[in-house]
């Protein structure tokens, strides 16, 4: 299998986020793949066939490409601001009601969290609410402490704190790939029948179709850092992040996005993990 690589004279957007360099080229290889048909019809150039347009399938494309972004900008902020270790809690929210509307589950977390920091004061969040197949709605929260000190809250008062219903709480290890877990928890379809709970089976990728368009998926307290974005020639990127310009990514990935519903893009990311942490008093 070729092995694709950015050329060190690219103009590239690249992203540091806690120890990890993400470098995406910036422009790609365009091509018309598509050629619109009399009729609301269109024929795809590269498979020769005709199809009729459907502007609610469309859509329904549009929002999960605009979600898939969201999760990747997620991705990189709890990555950038959370390790795992004692000063960092996992809390899931439920309601033992069906609750439909998110802008009710966002004004029920403010309750919560300005309880909560009448007893922990220095706490940081990342909220993320969370679609069910059943139409109702929960939240995911990250905690940290702001000095990184031991994080401890017993269920009661996180129970008493949200009022709503049940409260779990999990403490995740750096070896869980915190970021990576989250998303793929937030993003694939547990299938798992009722009869079988042993064998966990999910559908991944499929909870996106739950999301309505235009919901703002996750909010995060003001001392959250956001990562750094840089933009330039690769070997620059490189050398100002103190890496050798020859160096090979852990990780590449090759990604074709159709743009105008006529114009397909193609874009070329490398990832660099475990290249050392970043002074968090030096960021903007």
């Amino acid at each position: 299998m070729k092995q694709y690589r950015i050329h060190n004279k690219s103009i590239v957007k690249a992203y540091r986020y806690g120890d990890n360099l993400e470098i995406t080229t910036s422009s790609g290889t365009h091509r018309q793949v598509i050629k619109v048909l009399p009729g609301r019809k269109y024929k795809n150039l590269i498979t020769g066939k005709v199809h009729d347009m459907s502007l609610s399938s469309e859509s329904r494309k549009d929002n999960i490409k605009a979600l898939r972004r969201t999760m990747s900008r997620l991705r990189r902020l709890i990555s950038h601001n959370f390790r795992g270790g004692n000063s960092e809690l996992w809390v899931t929210l439920t309601y033992a009601n069906k609750t439909l509307n998110p802008e009710v589950v966002y004004e029920d977390f403010k309750i919560f969290i300005r309880r909560l920091r009448k007893q922990h004061f220095d706490l940081e969040y990342i909220n993320v609410i969370e679609p069910q197949a059943s139409g109702s709605w929960h939240c995911h929260v990250l905690l940290k402490t702001k000095d990184k000190s031991h994080l401890y809250i017993p269920n009661k008062i996180l129970a008493e704190a949200w009022k709503q219903g049940f409260t779990k709480t999990k403490r995740l290890k750096r070896k869980d790939k915190i970021a990576n877990y989250v998303v793929a928890y937030l993003t694939d379809l547990d299938i798992t029948s009722s009869e079988d709970k042993n064998s966990k089976k999910y559908i991944k990728g499929a909870r996106l179709n739950l999301y309505p368009k235009g919901i703002r998926i996750y909010r995060c307290s003001r001392g959250i850092k956001k990562p750094m974005e840089q933009t330039g020639f690769k070997s620059d990127i490189m050398k100002l992040n103190g890496l050798e310009t020859e160096m090979e990514p852990n990780f590449v990935k090759k990604s074709s996005h159709l743009i105008d519903y006529n114009t397909e893009i193609t874009y070329l990311t490398e990832y660099f993990n475990n290249i050392g942490g970043i002074d968090e008093n030096n960021q903007s």
